[in-house]
């Protein structure tokens, strides 16, 4: 079985790290907060050995390669760099927000 490297870029990490301070201190509640953060990380490090999850169901994006993983009320998105064998979180969002937009900006489309 192949074994692919997570990495995660700093803009996902920034997104992580607003995630926890949001539970942390707007909803007032840090132990939540970490769980979650420990929960998308654990999500995410699953995609090593099986990432070819479902395509973004934006067209542009998904003919981008951008696929996505859900935790909870967030989708960790990513592409797979297969001449590194690598997975690399892109972006971290609630499933509220327009991710499409989002993405967009990061990919400068």
């Amino acid at each position: 079985m192949r074994k692919y490297k997570i990495k995660i870029t700093d803009l996902a990490e920034q997104d992580l790290e607003k995630i926890g301070d949001y539970i942390t201190y707007i909803k007032k509640n840090p132990s939540a907060a970490i769980n979650t953060v420990k929960g998308i990380r654990k999500a995410i490090s699953k995609l090593r050995y099986a990432p070819k999850l479902e395509l973004d169901e934006d067209e542009e994006l998904a003919a981008l390669g951008i696929r996505k993983i859900y935790y909870k009320n967030y989708k960790a998105y990513y592409v797979i760099d297969e001449k590194n064998q690598a997975v690399i979180i892109v972006r971290i969002l609630h499933m509220l927000v327009d991710s499409g937009t989002w993405l967009r900006k990061t990919f400068k489309l």
